[in-house]
């Protein structure tokens, strides 16, 4: 099922639910450090050097491309964060229970794709409102 918003902010509030979701259901996440588009708000942009920084210094000297399926942690707030942040404004950014896809962002778009039922995308619909999202809705 996919999902939009007519606004970043409302994306990064969308993701902040979505996040919490893919931490109950135990989802790895992974996400690519690159992007086709400058990130031009302050607080992703900040995020994301960061991130950037930080992967680069844990791999110095190391060969690989490194800043490609970077891990991300949905039960801890950092990690729940910059998935807010940037799992919509990189390349790519992909969430997997065992060895099955449950999310994944179209490229550098406000458009991302859930694998959940129906029930559950209008809980994650119903709490991003409740958060202050105005315009999370459903793609066909």
């Amino acid at each position: 099922m996919k999902f939009t918003t007519s606004t970043d902010a409302d994306m990064e509030i969308f993701l902040s639910v979505v996040g919490k979701h893919l931490g109950a259901i135990s989802a790895k996440g992974l996400i690519d450090l690159y992007t086709d588009e400058p990130i031009e708000d302050p607080a992703p942009q900040e995020v994301y050097q960061k991130m950037r920084e930080e992967v680069l210094a844990e791999h110095a000297g190391s060969k690989g491309d490194h800043l490609m399926g970077v891990p991300l942690d949905f039960t801890s707030e950092a990690g729940l964060q910059r998935f807010a942040l940037l799992g919509n404004r990189t390349i790519g950014c992909e969430a997997y229970v065992g060895k099955k896809l449950v999310f994944t962002s179209i490229e550098n778009e406000r458009i991302v794709w859930l694998d959940v039922s129906g029930p559950d995308a209008s809980s994650l619909e119903e709490a991003a409102l409740a958060e202050g999202a105005r315009s999370v809705r459903r793609l066909p």
